[in-house]
């Protein structure tokens, strides 16, 4: 096992440095993003298998049960309304273009940004971090905030405001979801309920690499 010092090393290189190096090159990042979240995520998948200290069961159902999906589904429906005012109000020409503009390549988003996007992102800022770090982060909202943070500042190299904004509420929420299941499932399906209203809203477009 790594000792406390090595751990604080590698938590403030790969997830406090490294997010903060790549945004001068955000442009490039950005066309092969999704690529290189597959790649991470394999990789973060192969070390949390290989640690025999780690629960397999967290890579899906977890602890995950009717009622966290009760309380997931209960803390969608105002965020639900909250972003689509906000995006109506502040951003109208937004509010609901990419549905009505081009429904069969929303509807493919819809489909396919839990499967290569939500999920593997899960698996590095929740499943990773929290077996991880869990003895330099012992305390509950000291997990919590670091995940979140973390999932944030790696949203700094969308180039806009909104995007880490919001992905730093949103890494409170999922962090949150994890710490009470340990259910990569969980936290996926969270995840994937407020992504898939983002884009649907308007705001996907604060998170699409191609337009950096």
């Amino acid at each position: 096992m790594k000792s406390k010092r090595s751990l604080w090393i590698e938590f403030f290189v790969f997830f406090i440095i490294l997010p903060l190096l790549i945004i001068p090159f955000n442009s490039i990042v950005g066309r092969f993003i999704i690529p290189v979240l597959l790649i991470t995520a394999f990789i973060i998948y192969k070390i949390l298998k290989n640690d025999e200290t780690f629960d397999n069961s967290a890579l899906w159902k977890g602890n995950f049960s009717r009622k966290e999906l009760l309380r997931i589904i209960l803390k969608f429906f105002p965020g639900l309304i909250l972003l689509s005012l906000f995006t109506k109000f502040f951003l109208p020409d937004l509010f609901l273009a990419f549905p009505r503009q081009v429904p069969l390549f929303w509807i493919m988003v819809m489909i396919m940004y839990p499967l290569v996007s939500v999920y593997p992102q899960e698996l590095i800022f929740r499943t990773f971090i929290f077996h991880r770090y869990q003895t330099i982060f012992p305390r509950k909202y000291l997990m919590i905030t670091a995940s979140a943070f973390s999932f944030g500042l790696y949203h700094l190299f969308f180039s806009n405001w909104i995007a880490p904004v919001l992905s730093l509420g949103g890494g409170f929420l999922f962090a949150c979801t994890f710490y009470r299941t340990r259910s990569t499932a969980a936290a996926s399906l969270e995840h994937a309920l407020w992504g898939d209203l983002i884009f649907t809203v308007g705001l996907g477009m604060y998170f699409y690499g191609g337009n950096i």
